[in-house]
């Protein structure tokens, strides 16, 4: 089920003409009125259905940024961004504010997964 709930936000992102899906339940319910009536709808959803980065096709085609809108006080909000796009370009088309009112950092544990946990060590000849 969790590769279906990364692919589900990231088809999202693609009907939608995104490079960024916030994952604030405020945005989710602004975005998608049809799935979420209310933002503590949406805020219900996303405590049953948290987004994993550790699954394969969000780590593969998407990066999960913290960002927070200029004079917005609290804590920061996650989006997917799709790998390659500037996050505060594709954010700010879909929040309707301009790129340089969104501070954005990289989540921890969001990067691409590296091909080997350690670098080989070279034997000296014997």
């Amino acid at each position: 089920m969790g590769d279906w709930l990364g692919h589900w936000r990231l088809e999202a992102c693609k009907a939608g003409g995104w490079e960024a899906l916030p994952l604030a339940a405020a945005e989710l319910a602004r975005l998608f009125p049809g799935l979420w009536e209310t933002e503590k709808a949406a805020e219900r959803w996303l405590g049953n259905n948290p987004l994993n980065p550790v699954v394969s096709i969000v780590r593969l085609e998407g990066v999960i940024h913290l960002y927070l809108p200029s004079g917005r006080r609290g804590p920061w909000s996650k989006a997917l961004v799709r790998q390659g796009a500037d996050p505060r370009m594709a954010l700010a088309a879909v929040l309707g504010l301009a790129a340089e009112d969104i501070q954005v950092r990289e989540a921890a544990g969001s990067e691409r997964p590296a091909k080997a946990n350690t670098v080989p060590i070279p034997r000296p000849d014997q």
